[in-house]
C-alpha cells in the first residue's frame, strides 16, 4: 500500500505546539523543525479506529483490555525479540509523567541520579522539580557518532553513590541506537554498583538500525530495569497520549504503581486506547513506509550540507537530526538568531540539552520533502555570507 508522506498540510488553527509563534522571535513564515512532532497524518488504520471510537459518541472511563495487552506483547515479539510478559506492563498517561512516578517512588529527594548529556532536556527539568541531585557523565563524539565514557561513567558512579541511571534509548538528540556490547558494558556498571535504571525507549521503533531493549539483555539486567515505551512518538499521536511501564521486577513495579495512584496519574484514554491497538495490529506497513521516507529525508540533508560549515551527524535512529555547526563560530545566541531571523527556521538550540550542547542544533526531519528542501536552501543561502 501507498502512503502519502508528501502533502503539506495546514496545521494553524489546531492548536499545534509546533506551529505557535516563537516566544522570542514570532515570525508567522518561521518554517518549525523543532519540536518532536511529525507533519504527517497518522496511519488510516489507526484514523479508522479513532472515528469509530468517536462515532460511539460515548467516551467514559476505559480500562486496557486482552486485545491491547495482546497487540502490546506481539509488536515487541515481532520488533524486537523480547518476549514482554503482560503483568510487567502498566499502562500510564505518559512516558514523562511515567518516568517522575517511577524516579518518585525509587528513590528519595537529594539522591544521585546520572544522565549522559547531551540528552533530553526535559530530563534535567523532571530531575530538578523532584529535588534529585543531577550526575552528567558526558557523551564523547569520535567524529562520526557519540560514545559513552565508561571510566568517566562508573568513577561518577562511585564517587557519587547513584542510585538511578535516566537513560536515553535511542538517544535524543544524538540519534544513537545502542549496540548489544554498549549496553552489556553500561548494565554491568549499573549491576556492579546496584544502580537501578530508567529506560526511555519511546524512540524505539523509529530506528535505521536494530533496537535492543535494555531489559531483554538478561534476567539481572530486566530486574534493575523500568522501561517506558510509547506509540506516540512512532505514529504521531502525542497529542492524544498514552505509554506503557515495563516492570519485570514485582516490587519495583508494586513501588511504582502505587506512586502513580499517590499522584492520581490515570492510565491512557478511550481514543487513546483505540489508536494504540490499531497501531500495534495493523501500523506495521506504515511505520516501515514512514522510515523509508526518513531515510531519504536524512539523506537529503547530508548530501546538501556536504562541504559546508554545517557536519550533520547521521543517526541511527529517531527522526531529529544533531547539527554540528560549530564552524560557523558563532556564540548560542547568535547561533539561534542566524538561523531563526536570518534563515527563517526554527530549530532547538543544542545548549538545552546541556553539557556538549554548545554549538549544535537538532533539526526535527520528519515533514514533507518541499518543506525541508525549502529550509535547507534557506539555510545554504545564508551560511557562507557575512552575517557578522
Amino acid at each position: 500500500m501507498q502512503y502519502d508522506f508528501d502533502t503539506v498540510y495546514d496545521r494553524s488553527g489546531t492548536h499545534s505546539l509546533k506551529y505557535k509563534s516563537h516566544p522570542h522571535y514570532p515570525n508567522e513564515t518561521l518554517i518549525p523543525l523543532w519540536v518532536a512532532d511529525m507533519d504527517f497524518k497518522t496511519a488510516p488504520e489507526i484514523i479508522d479506529a479513532l472515528r469509530k471510537a468517536t462515532e460511539h459518541g460515548i467516551f467514559g472511563y476505559t480500562v486496557p483490555d486482552e486485545a491491547y495487552f495482546n497487540s502490546l506483547l506481539c509488536w515487541n515479539q515481532k520488533r524486537f525479540h523480547f518476549d514482554v510478559k503482560e503483568e510487567w506492563v502498566t499502562p500510564c498517561e505518559g512516558v514523562m509523567s511515567g518516568i517522575a512516578a517511577a524516579l518518585s517512588a525509587l528513590s528519595a529527594e537529594g539522591d544521585a541520579v546520572l544522565i549522559f548529556q547531551p540528552v533530553y532536556h526535559l530530563f534535567d527539568h523532571v530531575l530538578r522539580d523532584n529535588k534529585r541531585r543531577i550526575i552528567v557523565s558526558e557523551l564523547q563524539y569520535d567524529g562520526k557518532k557519540y560514545v559513552i565514557d565508561y571510566d568517566d561513567f562508573e568513577r561518577k558512579v562511585i564517587e557519587n553513590d547513584v542510585k538511578i541511571l535516566l537513560f536515553c534509548s535511542p538517544h535524543n538528540p544524538v540519534g544513537r541506537v545502542w549496540s548489544r556490547e554498549e549496553l552489556a558494558r553500561v548494565t554491568a556498571i549499573c549491576l556492579q554498583h546496584n544502580v537501578l535504571i530508567i529506560s526511555d525507549e519511546i524512540h524505539s521503533d523509529l530506528t535505521f538500525q536494530p533496537h535492543i531493549p535494555t531489559a531483554s539483555l538478561s534476567d539481572a539486567v530486566a530486574d534493575i530495569t523500568v522501561a517506558l515505551t510509547s506509540v506516540t512518538k512512532t505514529f504521531n499521536l502525542a497529542g492524544i497520549q498514552g505509554a506503557n511501564l515495563i516492570i519485570p521486577n514485582g516490587k519495583i513495579r508494586a513501588l511504582v504503581e502505587a506512586r502513580l495512584r499517590a499522584q492520581c496519574s490515570g492510565g491512557p484514554g478511550i481514543m487513546s486506547l483505540a489508536a494504540a491497538k490499531a497501531a500495534y495490529q495493523h501500523g506495521e506497513n506504515w511505520l516501515d513506509a514512514l522510515l523509508g521516507y526518513l531515510q531519504g529525508n536524512i539523506d537529503y540533508v547530508i548530501l546538501s550540507f556536504a562541504g559546508t560549515k554545517i557536519k550533520p551527524i547521521i543517526p541511527q535512529g529517531t527522526y531529529l537530526m544533531w547539527l554540528d555547526c560549530r564552524n560557523l563560530g558563532l556564540c548560542d545566541k547568535e547561533l539561534e538568531e542566524f538561523f531563526i531571523k536570518k534563515c527563517g527556521v526554527w530549530m532547538n538550540s543544542g545548549y538545552i540539552f546541556g553539557k556538549g550542547g554548545s554549538g549544535f542544533m537538532r533539526m526535527n526531519v520528519a515533514c514533507p520533502r518541499a518543506t525541508l528542501e525549502k529550509a535547507v536552501h534557506a539555510i545554504l543561502q545564508n551560511t557562507e555570507s557575512n552575517w557578522r
